[in-house]
């Protein structure tokens, strides 16, 4: 009974779950597995183990991670991503199970009669299509879907939606791994401590096998702030060997060494694991003799004339203690009092903290409502052992002048939720939802209700609204043979002369039949070219089926001479059934901003101590003026040079208009500057560099000038004198030591 009623649970599940909210699950095993046994599917490990009491418990890992552990009792559902366990009973060891896969789309058909599909090891044949229903055989088996739902066969679900046929499929299968050969024990798996304390509990490894293992040891999981160790005979160690079974040294005691915060209290968890097999430690930490207030719930929203009831939990880490109650605060005409085990109280015992933990008792602050109370917010405050609290009563409905609230679902031809329907009723003007449903609040009387979308004929109707009433209307919209929107990325793009600027507009056909769209853009200059792509390839017109929606690109190529600045284009899409939709862009052409500088004598001579003049032209080469353009010299140390002008207000370009055709032009005077170098008169003769850079607002560029220094006449006679006396001084040395 109990494995009928646990197949039963897992065909409800899968039933259930419609295909178009989510895939349904699929069995993919059934069967009795022994604790200490594992079935890995897919990437997932499933292992059965049992605590110290013998109590089954299932830890699900993905890789080294580990994704739920939970205690294996009957009717136990797991869900990790996409596995579903199912827990059923416990005889001789061995744990009843069911696991569900939820599978993977696969392949979108539309389906046609006498097709035939391989979809995995299935084949597929499509009999019959309606718009209400398809027939099929699955590797020859018949099956009838109706519109909106799905059938299971065996690993592959197929489902019929929107005149296509969804195929989804599993991909994995169950494995069964044999059970470790170690075993873990650790004597309680709760303990009471008190702040502030460390705390010591033994953990003893066995090998249970027939050759030696090598063990990771490791905390999985530790509350913020707490520090937790295993050792080894007062060692840390993250990993342990242990010699077969019947030798000295396969079995250890380690031991798990907690250390608990001083400001630490309530309930903690510490996991930790030994191999592949995983523990777990509850500690509840107590602090001297309080009592713990927990208020889940501090503000609810009601109606007039209601009761509405607040729960408190009281938790006691300390000795029994007496729980004094009282209200301190209400609203006038109102009823407000605490209720423990369907009785009203003042006081009670909480009994103190056992060796199983500390202890807890849920309370309520029971408040009645009267009808007549004002709309807004009301507080009411309380005391538990003199310590205050309060709770706040939100009245958000009265019963007197109530108004009407009208609901209204819009829908297709087939059933379908219509959103952003556009409902107009009285003054208000509401906006369906994304499931086609809207509210509107309303005085009491009658009404015409206007509902209109875009692409589907408006409908009109009447309705009588009374006081207080709540009325639910269904309208069907009518979709129109022949609509379409165009939407584009904006209103505006950006393009540098020479490039390419690309604009995506979306075509969304409304309408009930496929219709085709021929596209062109207005307003582009002469010499510039555009061209419409979809999907990497030119087109002139595209066809977009009902229902559906295509994105198309508009490339614009302005060419290399264009003239900066703003134009504005218009691109038109016209369908074949006469309809024609405009968008405004607005092209933003920015030219391109270079220039170069260069000496017209790259080398000139100077003697030294003289001036010199040289001459550096600029020539723009981009396709738009560079405006402030400043001078910069890198000279040697203690040489003079000046630039003039020191600032070229405005260097055109070369690409100017004439007798309206882009030519290159001549540069102006203004594009010459000159530079005079002084050297100074101690300057050795040699080679020398002079480096010019401009910066204007948009670019800059530089240049270099070579100096040959030169002497005077006057100069070299005095170095010739020198160097005949320094001779003459040294064959008179010479001569003079010779002697001695």
């Amino acid at each position: 009974m109990k494995k009928l009623a646990l197949l039963i649970a897992g065909l409800l599940v899968v039933s259930f779950f419609p295909i178009s909210n989510a895939q349904p699950w699929v069995e993919i095993f059934e069967g009795r597995v022994k604790i200490g046994e594992s079935l890995k599917v897919g990437d997932y490990l499933i292992k059965l183990t049992q605590n110290k009491d013998y109590q089954p418990y299932i830890i699900v890992y993905k890789g080294e991670d580990i994704k739920a552990l939970q205690m294996a009792t009957f009717g136990t559902v797991i869900e990790v991503e996409s596995l579903k366990i199912v827990v059923g009973s416990l005889e001789d060891d061995k744990l009843f199970l069911v696991i569900q896969w939820k599978p993977e789309l696969v392949e979108e058909i539309s389906p046609k009669p006498g097709e035939e599909y391989k979809i995995g090891d299935y084949i597929v044949y499509i009999e019959n299509v309606t718009d209400k229903q398809t027939s099929l055989k699955i590797n020859a088996k018949d099956y009838l879907i109706p519109m909106n739902s799905s059938i299971i066969y065996d690993k592959l679900v197929l489902e019929y939606k929107e005149g296509k046929l969804y195929a989804y499929l599993v991909k994995v299968s169950v494995e069964k791994v044999p059970k470790l050969d170690y075993e873990v024990h650790y004597p309680f798996d709760s303990i009471t401590a008190k702040a502030g304390e460390t705390v010591e509990i033994p953990i003893e490894i066995i090998n249970t096998g027939d050759t030696p293992i090598t063990l990771p040891l490791r905390v999985v999981f530790k509350p913020v702030g707490w520090e937790v160790k295993i050792k080894v005979s007062d060692y840390e160690v993250n990993e342990l060997t242990l010699k077969p079974n019947g030798q000295t040294g396969s079995s250890v005691t380690a031991k798990l060494e907690i250390k608990i915060p001083s400001m630490e209290k309530g309930l903690k968890i510490i996991r930790f694991s030994i191999g592949k097999e995983l523990g777990e430690i509850k500690i509840y930490v107590q602090q001297k003799e309080e009592i713990e207030v927990k208020l889940p719930i501090l503000s609810i929203e009601s109606e007039a004339g209601e009761k509405v009831a607040f729960p408190i939990t009281l938790t006691n880490y300390g000795p029994d203690k007496i729980i004094n109650l009282q209200v301190v605060e209400k609203p006038k005409d109102w009823d407000a009092y605490f209720m423990l085990n369907g009785v009203r109280v003042r006081s009670f015992l909480l009994p103190g903290a056992t060796s199983q933990g500390a202890t807890s008792e849920i309370i309520s602050l029971v408040a009645e409502i009267p009808r007549n109370a004002e709309l807004g917010n009301h507080k009411i405050k309380f005391a538990i052992n003199n310590a205050t609290y309060s709770f706040s009563i939100f009245i958000y409905k009265t019963h007197e002048g109530e108004p009407a609230r009208l609901i209204v679902t819009v829908k297709d031809e087939e059933g379908n939720p219509v959103r952003k329907a556009r409902i107009h009723v009285g003054n208000s003007t509401v906006f369906t939802d994304n499931y086609g449903k809207a509210e509107i609040e309303l005085k009491a009387g009658n009404y015409k209700v206007f509902v209109e979308k875009e692409g589907y004929e408006k409908v009109r109707e009447e309705i009588t609204l009374e006081d207080g009433e709540e009325k639910n209307i269904e309208i069907t919209l009518k979709r129109l043979p022949y609509y379409f929107t165009v939407e584009g990325e904006g209103d505006t793009i950006t393009v540098t002369t020479g490039s390419i600027g690309t604009y995506t507009l979306t075509i969304e056909n409304l309408g009930k039949e496929d219709d085709a769209y021929t596209l062109s853009v207005l307003g582009l200059p002469s010499e510039w070219s555009s061209e419409f792509y979809y999907v990497q390839s030119p087109v002139r017109s595209i066809k977009v089926e009902a229902g559906s929606s295509k994105d198309v690109m508009l490339r614009i190529v302005p060419p290399f001479n264009a003239q900066p600045g703003e134009y504005n284009l218009t691109i038109v899409v016209k369908s074949s059934s006469g309809f024609e939709r405009k968008l405004a862009l607005l092209v933003k052409l920015i030219g391109e901003y270079r220039f170069e500088m260069y000496p017209e004598m790259p080398m000139i001579s100077i003697k030294a101590g003289k001036e010199g003049i040289a001459y550096v032209s600029l020539e723009n080469t981009g396709t738009a003026p560079i405006t402030n353009i400043k001078f910069e010299v890198s000279a040697p140390q203690g040489w003079e040079v000046k630039v003039v002008p020191q600032v070229i207000p405005e260097l055109k370009s070369h690409y100017i208009e004439k007798e309206n055709i882009r030519v290159v032009g001549i540069g102006s005077e203004q594009n010459r500057i000159t530079i005079t170098v002084k050297v100074p008169e101690t300057t050795p003769a040699g080679t020398y560099q002079i480096t010019i850079t401009g910066k204007g607002d948009q670019a800059q560029a530089s240049t270099q000038i070579t100096v040959r220094v030169t002497q005077s006449s006057k100069s070299a006679y005095i170095g010739i004198l020198m160097l005949v006396l320094t001779f003459g001084a040294v064959i008179w040395m010479m001569r003079r030591v010779g002697r001695r």
